[in-house]
């Protein structure tokens, strides 16, 4: 690939993934947190990909965008966001959290600027070979761990939601 277009893509993930990783953190709304975390995500999957890692990819969207965010949004449906929106403890702190971490994003992409990259990629991928025994050996494990994540979800949807008397005010 040519190395322009690598320094270009390079850039536009650095600036990109500090943005998303600031309004992880910086957005008053926790649904658009969440959102925020999600792209952000898939960012990062999408940077193993530029760096021919394509199975760190595939499970980072399996694991941290299919598992840890739907275990975010789970935790979110359980909890009273309305009673933790009264309580405004660290507001007064967010300039000097934006502050460090623009400090450190700077001094990050200073430092990743001067490194040099050892040109040696890896060419061959057993990606294939950790699919075949993934759904041929590992298959039952597989789905029972699929199984468990849907058991979870439903149960996380039941505890959520209200229930009639607690919808009359008590």
């Amino acid at each position: 690939m040519n190395p322009a277009i690598e320094h270009a893509f390079f850039i536009y993930f650095f600036v990109s993934l500090c943005i998303l990783s600031i309004a992880v953190i910086a957005s008053k709304n926790i649904i658009h947190s969440a959102f925020s975390l999600l792209v952000f995500l898939l960012h990062i999957a999408a940077v193993f990909l530029f760096l021919n890692a394509e199975f760190l990819m595939i499970i980072q969207i399996i694991v941290y965008v299919g598992g840890v965010l739907a275990l975010f949004i789970f935790a979110i449906m359980v909890m009273n966001i309305k009673e933790e929106l009264r309580h405004r403890r660290f507001v007064r702190f967010s300039f000097i959290g934006l502050a460090v971490s623009l400090i450190f994003f700077a001094s990050l992409f200073i430092f990743l600027s001067n490194v040099k990259s050892n040109q040696n990629v890896l060419t061959h991928s057993d990606t294939t070979l950790l699919g075949k025994l993934l759904y041929s050996y590992y298959l039952l494990p597989f789905e029972i761990l699929s199984l468990v994540l849907l058991i979870a979800v439903v149960g996380g949807i039941i505890l959520a939601k209200k229930s009639p008397i607690d919808r009359e005010g008590k």
